[in-house]
């Protein structure tokens, strides 16, 4: 049996001839890995900038020694470029509200600041009635607070409550009553 090299060829499927990928199909495949890069290193910014914020503001705050650091020096460790919302409802602080817009997600960074620009405490919460437990007093809320007080001390002086008690009876001999000496006027120099 000796085999011819014609024979051997046929024995063998022939090669097919690899398909060529169309132009198109690479630029919109290049186009779409593009985008979706650009996606998630805008996400990474978004939440690198707030970990690398908060962490600089915690190196900063542990490094004082009241633990409250001038709200200038927290600005210049701001990374990245945060929208922020100032909130002066407070009738001693201010609430500072930095937001790092990721395409996912909104990274969030709260503050309050007292009267004298210094940086008291501060959390990642989104929202909230306190900062990191702390709970500010509103100027509505102090002037809601100012007004009751007012109210009760007004009704208490108008409407006095009926004793059920007898009077306490009063002593036979009076006590006598207290003068205060004049020893400041003699200490002071007179003009004349």
């Amino acid at each position: 049996m000796s085999s011819t090299p014609d024979s051997a060829d046929s024995s063998k499927p022939a090669a097919k001839p690899k398909k060529q990928v169309s132009t198109q199909r690479r630029v919109i495949s290049w186009v779409f890995i593009a985008i979706l890069l650009g996606v998630v290193l805008l996400e990474w910014r978004a939440k690198s900038s707030q970990a690398k914020t908060f962490e600089n503001l915690g190196a900063a705050m542990e490094a004082e020694a009241g633990g409250e650091i001038p709200f200038a020096q927290f600005e210049e460790s701001i990374q990245g470029s945060p929208s922020v919302e100032i909130d002066e409802s407070g009738l001693i602080m201010r609430l500072y509200h930095y937001k790092w817009n990721g395409i996912f997600k909104t990274y969030h960074m709260r503050l309050l600041v007292n009267d004298e620009d210094l940086v008291v405490t501060y959390d990642a919460l989104p929202e909230g009635d306190t900062v990191n437990k702390m709970r500010r007093i509103s100027k509505k809320s102090m002037q809601d607070l100012v007004e009751k007080n007012k109210q009760e001390l007004a009704d208490q002086n108008t409407d006095p409550k009926p004793t059920t008690e007898k009077p306490t009876e009063t002593p036979a001999t009076p006590e006598p009553e207290k003068t205060e000496a004049p020893e400041k006027e003699s200490a002071a120099p007179k003009n004349e």
